[in-house]
């Protein structure tokens, strides 16, 4: 890829796969065909049962892959894309999403002026991708932590971090485990965010057909994140209370909604 030689930001594009034969060329030529190229793709088929292996194998060494020979999750699928990586940072993509062909673009020009941004996200789109112009410069912001205790607004195919990073997404979670890792890094790192959608996403967030489609269980995967904040401050008890309470609320609220 063009940008291997040069002094240029680093990008590794990590993309778990699981049975996406109908969506993953698209989803890698979304990344194939960015203005600013990546430094490596890495995907990570989880086991697929379907025709998703010979489908990446096909576009040969543009790709690195990774064929795990058990399903274990999107957990462990992205932490061995991490771990798998080798560039300065890590830009998070699924197999049924797509980039706009500048995000990269975008970011890198972000990163390059503000070296000190350890993660930066941006907002999702349900519409076409092709159809939003981009600004040449975006404007950057600081998401406070108490604020994304409130709720998870990241999603995972609009992150780009650090590959320094060391944490990684805790392999027990099946759900919720995004907004798991997100509290950890908010904890110990700034995070950062433009307001410019990047990404298609396939489906809404909790909608049918994938891991978010069952609200309960997505609700109780923010109260066990929730809990789990106390491995980084035993303080926390002290809000555990209420936030264990107002994601029950959440919940009773979207069931009437």
């Amino acid at each position: 890829m063009e940008n291997r030689d040069r002094e240029n930001i680093r990008f590794s594009v990590v993309i778990p796969a699981y049975n996406a034969e109908a969506t993953i060329a698209a989803s890698i030529e979304s990344v194939l065909g960015q203005s600013y190229q990546p430094y490596e793709i890495i995907i990570v088929d989880d086991c697929s049962t379907d025709n998703t292996a010979e489908i990446i194998k096909s576009f040969g060494e543009q790709i690195t892959y990774v064929q795990l020979i058990t399903n274990n999750g999107p957990s462990i699928a992205r932490n061995k894309g991490i771990d798998k990586a080798s560039g300065d940072y890590i830009a998070f993509l699924d197999h049924d999403d797509l980039w706009h062909k500048d995000k990269l673009a975008l970011v890198n020009s972000i990163l390059e002026s503000q070296p000190q941004i350890d993660f930066l996200y941006h907002p999702f789109t349900l519409e076409n991708i092709d159809s939003i112009t981009l600004p040449e410069s975006g404007v950057v912001y600081r998401m406070p932590f108490m604020k994304l205790l409130a709720r998870n607004v990241i999603g995972t195919p609009c992150v780009v971090m650090k590959r320094s990073i060391p944490l990684r997404f805790e392999p027990t979670m099946k759900y919720a485990e995004d907004y798991d890792l997100w509290l950890r890094i908010g904890y110990k790192y700034k995070l950062h965010f433009i307001n410019i959608p990047l990404t298609q996403i396939n489906r809404p967030v909790l909608s049918q057909g994938g891991l978010s489609g069952s609200k309960w269980k997505m609700r109780k995967g923010e109260m066990r994140a929730y809990r789990r904040l106390l491995k980084l401050n035993p303080l926390f008890i002290f809000m555990l209370p209420f936030l264990l309470f107002s994601s029950l609320l959440k919940h009773i609220g979207k069931m009437f909604s």
